[in-house]
C-alpha cells in the first residue's frame, strides 16, 4: 500500500506536468498563426463532412489519438515555417540568421580565504582562528570580445647537470703532514703556477710509510707528479703529464714471525715512471687541422722484481668527418706496442695496430654507428664488427644504448700489479681480446638524480686470473706469492649500475655495481682471483664554507683461491666503511683526517694476506698563498 501511494503520486506529478508543456505548446502554434494571418495569408476551406461520416473517423481514430495529435503538431509547424520563409522571399525580406553557437560562460574560483584574526584587547576572549575551507564560486556573463588569454610556459628543468669544475689558486704552495695509528705519516707538497705566456705547471710530490701490525706487514710507497698545459698559439695547446711511483712493500703471507732471513729476500719492490702527451685544438672543427690530428701519446717503463723490465708505448688518434645532413665519417686508429725482458726468459715483444672506420647517422632522434675493425696483432690478423645503436625514447628522460664492439686490451706488469701487488715476475704477457655485446639504459630522473643500467655478454680470451703458488721448498719460501694465470677463453654475463645524486654544490652522491657471473671456462675450473659481487659508494658534503666530509663504502662477496692441498675455496664477503674531513681554521691552515675500515674487522682482499685494523690518521695543511 505505501509503495503503492508513492508510485500514484509519482505519476499525477508526470501527467501534470505534460499536461501543462501541451497547453503551453498549443498557446504558441496559435500564436503564430494568427501572426500569419495578419500578415495576408490565406487559406483554402475544408469541406464539411457529414455527420455520419464524423462518427466513423472518431471511432477509427479513437486508439491512435495521442499519436495523431503529436504528428499533427510537429506537422503543423513545419507548414507555417515554411510558409513564412515563402512569404519573406515574395517580399524582398532577408531570411534573419539564426546564432546558433552557445553562450560562453566563464567560471572564476576564488582563491581568497578570510581568516579571523586574534582579538588582541585586553578583557576580552580569545577568538580562536577558523580557517575558511570553502571555494567561492561566481558565475559571470562575459563578452566574448572582453576575453584575453595569455599564455605561460612551464619553467624549464635541466635534465643534464654540469659538475662544477675544480679550480686551483695559481701560485700557491701548499704543505700537507699527516700522523696516525700503526706509526703511519705522511707528507705531501704540491705547487701551481701560471706564467706570463699563460703556461700552467702543477707539481705534487708525497711520501707515506707505516709499520702495520704483523711481521713484514711494513711499507713506504712515494709518487711525484706534473701536470702542464703549454700554449703554442692561440688555438693550440699541448697538455703533459709526467709521474714517477715506487713502492717498498715486504711478502708476509704465511711468513712467522720468527724468521731470520733478511727484509731483502722478502722484498716486492715495483717502480714505474711514464709520461702522456695530448694535442689540443680549440679552433674551429670544420678545420681539416682538427679533423685529422689529435694525437694522444703514452709511455711507460715498469722495473719489477728478478730484474724485469717491461716497456709500454701508446699512440691514439681520433678522426672525424662531417657529412652533408646529419652524417659524419669516423676513422680513429690506435697503436700498441709492448715489450717485456726478463732474466731466466726470453725476451717477449706484444704489439697491435687497429683502425676504426665508421659511418655514423644522428636522425631520428637516435644516433646509428655501423663499420668494422680491423686488427692487425704479432700473431695473426683479426676483423671485427662495430655496431652501436642508441635512442632516446620520445617526451622521456630515457637512453636506451646497444653495441657490439671488441676491446683489445695488450697487458703489462704494471697493470697487473696495480690489481694483485703480490704477483711473481710473469712467465709470458699476452693480449686479451674482449668481444662485448651490450644493451644499456641512462636515465636522467631530474637534474639532481640520474643513474643507469646494463647487461652485457662478453667472450674473453687470454682474461687473467691469479692463484697462489704452492709446492714451493721451505727453504725456498719467501712469502706467498701470486701467478698470472691467463685463461685461452670465458664467456660471462655482467650486470652493472651506476648512480649519482647531487643536490646544489653541498651534496653528492655516487655508486656503483657489478655482478660477473662465469658461464664458461675453457681451462681453468674457477675465476680465480676475480671479485662476483662489487659495489662501492662515494659521499661528499659540503656543510659550508670550511666544512667538507667526505665517505666511502665497499662491499664484494669472496673470490676463488686454491689452498696447500690444490683445494678449491672462497674467502668471505666483505664491507668496508672509510670517512674523512677537512676544516679550514684560518686562510692558510686546514686541519684533515681520515679513518679507514671503521668496522675494524681485518678482511683479505687476497688469500693469506689479511688487512689491518682501523686506521687513523690526522694532520693539517699550510697554504702560502696571497
Amino acid at each position: 500500500m505505501k509503495y503503492f501511494l508513492k508510485y500514484s503520486f509519482l505519476f499525477i506529478c508526470i501527467f501534470c506536468f505534460l499536461t501543462a508543456g501541451n497547453s503551453q505548446q498549443n498557446k504558441k502554434t496559435k500564436a503564430k498563426m494568427a501572426a500569419s494571418k495578419k500578415v495576408g495569408t490565406s487559406k483554402k476551406k475544408k469541406p464539411v463532412k457529414s455527420s455520419k461520416s464524423k462518427k466513423k473517423a472518431k471511432k477509427s481514430n479513437s486508439k491512435k489519438k495521442n499519436r495523431v495529435v503529436r504528428k499533427k503538431n510537429t506537422a503543423t509547424f513545419n507548414v507555417e515555417t515554411a510558409d513564412l520563409s515563402k512569404l519573406l522571399q515574395s517580399n524582398n525580406i532577408a531570411t534573419p540568421t539564426l546564432d546558433t553557437i552557445p553562450e560562453k560562460e566563464v567560471s572564476i574560483i576564488s582563491a581568497f580565504k578570510p581568516q579571523l584574526k586574534n582579538i588582541a584587547k585586553l578583557n576580552f576572549t580569545k577568538a580562536i582562528n577558523k580557517t575558511d575551507t570553502s571555494t567561492t564560486v561566481l558565475n559571470y556573463q562575459v563578452p566574448t570580445q572582453n576575453l584575453s588569454f595569455q599564455y605561460r610556459p612551464i619553467s624549464l628543468i635541466p635534465r643534464s647537470y654540469k659538475e662544477k669544475e675544480t679550480s686551483f689558486p695559481v701560485n700557491t704552495t701548499n704543505l700537507k703532514v699527516g700522523f696516525g695509528n700503526y706509526n703511519n705519516q705522511f707528507f705531501e707538497a704540491s705547487y701551481n703556477a701560471m706564467d706570463e705566456n699563460n703556461h700552467s705547471h702543477a707539481f705534487d710530490a708525497s711520501f707515506e710509510t707505516s709499520n702495520g701490525m704483523q711481521y713484514l706487514q711494513q711499507y713506504n710507497h712515494k709518487n711525484f707528479t706534473y701536470i702542464g698545459n703549454i700554449n703554442l698559439k692561440e688555438n693550440y695547446s699541448i697538455q703533459t703529464e709526467a709521474f714517477y711511483q715506487n713502492t717498498q712493500r715486504y711478502r708476509f703471507g704465511l711468513v712467522p714471525d720468527n724468521s731470520s732471513l733478511s727484509l731483502a729476500a722478502y722484498s716486492q719492490s715495483f717502480t714505474n715512471f711514464g709520461t702522456t702527451l695530448k694535442w689540443v685544438n680549440e679552433g674551429s672543427q670544420n678545420s681539416l687541422m682538427n679533423k685529422m690530428f689529435n694525437p694522444i701519446l703514452k709511455f711507460e717503463n715498469f722495473k719489477g722484481l728478478a730484474n724485469t723490465n717491461n716497456l709500454w708505448v701508446e699512440m691514439y688518434n681520433p678522426m672525424s668527418f662531417k657529412l652533408k645532413g646529419t652524417g659524419r665519417i669516423n676513422l680513429d686508429f690506435n697503436y700498441n706496442y709492448n715489450k717485456y725482458t726478463h732474466t731466466n726468459f726470453v725476451n717477449q715483444t706484444n704489439s697491435f695496430f687497429t683502425i676504426q672506420p665508421t659511418i655514423e647517422i644522428n636522425k631520428w632522434n637516435s644516433s646509428i654507428k655501423v663499420g668494422v675493425k680491423p686488427s692487425f696483432t704479432s700473431d695473426e690478423f683479426a676483423l671485427f664488427p662495430v655496431v652501436q645503436i642508441s635512442k632516446k625514447l620520445n617526451d622521456t628522460n630515457y637512453l636506451l644504448v646497444a653495441n657490439w664492439q671488441t676491446i683489445l686490451t695488450n697487458n703489462n706488469y704494471a697493470s697487473l700489479s696495480m690489481m694483485n701487488p703480490w704477483i711473481a715476475a710473469p712467465n709470458s704477457l699476452k693480449i686479451t681480446t674482449q668481444v662485448k655485446k651490450a644493451l644499456d639504459v641512462y636515465v636522467n630522473a631530474s637534474k639532481r638524480f640520474q643513474y643507469s643500467f646494463g647487461l652485457s655478454l662478453n667472450d674473453y680470451h687470454n682474461i687473467p686470473f691469479f692463484n697462489r703458488i704452492n709446492n714451493i721448498a721451505p727453504s725456498s719460501f719467501f712469502g706467498l706469492q701470486y701467478q698470472p694465470i691467463f685463461e685461452y677463453r670465458a664467456i660471462t654475463l655482467e650486470f652493472a649500475t651506476s648512480m649519482r645524486y647531487q643536490l646544489n654544490d653541498q651534496f653528492i652522491l655516487k655508486g656503483n655495481a657489478k655482478y660477473i657471473q662465469f658461464n664458461s671456462i675453457k681451462e681453468n675450473t674457477n675465476a680465480w682471483g676475480i671479485l662476483p659481487l662489487n659495489l662501492n659508494g662515494d659521499l661528499s658534503w659540503y656543510p659550508s664554507k670550511k666544512w667538507s666530509i667526505d665517505g666511502s663504502v665497499q662491499y664484494w662477496s669472496g673470490t676463488s683461491f686454491q689452498n696447500e692441498a690444490g683445494n678449491a675455496y672462497d674467502l668471505n664477503n666483505t664491507l668496508i666503511l672509510n670517512a674523512s674531513f677537512n676544516y679550514q681554521l684560518t686562510t692558510h691552515l686546514k686541519a684533515w683526517a681520515k679513518a679507514e675500515n671503521l668496522l675494524d674487522k681485518k678482511y683479505q682482499r687476497w688469500a693469506e694476506y689479511p688487512s689491518l685494523g682501523v686506521q687513523l690518521i690526522a694532520g693539517i695543511v699550510y697554504s702560502f698563498h696571497k
